[in-house]
């Protein structure tokens, strides 16, 4: 297997909400680079974690008491779910990043700094 089939196939553990299998994933079924898989991992976390803080403010904004313990509780829970989201990533950028010729020198800091720039 090659290390980019093995990272395709980490991220589709990691967020395994999406499906891959639709269009637009398609290619990276195919030859990718390790920088587009990447790319896709950032994206798809950052998807996820738009979702989970929605869900977070929705449930906190629409209950009558946010500091009783059952929706505290699952205020708490869903911190943690996005918290997971992030700490997923970082582990499959540290990962991966050695195999990258844009990435291989740089933190976390430098790695969104491109992202902006792009």
């Amino acid at each position: 297997m090659t290390i980019e089939k093995e990272m395709f196939e980490e991220i589709r553990k990691l967020f395994p909400e999406f499906d891959y299998h639709k269009e637009v994933h398609k290619p990276f079924w195919k030859k990718t680079s390790v920088d587009e898989l990447i790319a896709l991992a950032y994206n798809q976390m950052s998807n996820t974690v738009s979702a989970d803080f929605i869900n977070y403010g929705w449930l906190f904004r629409t209950s009558d008491d946010p500091e009783s313990v059952n929706v505290f509780e699952e205020l708490e829970q869903l911190e943690d779910e996005i918290y997971g989201e992030f700490i997923s990533f970082f582990d499959f950028y540290y990962a991966y990043k050695s195999y990258s010729p844009i990435y291989k020198n740089k933190n976390f800091k430098e790695y969104l700094a491109i992202q902006n720039d792009s």
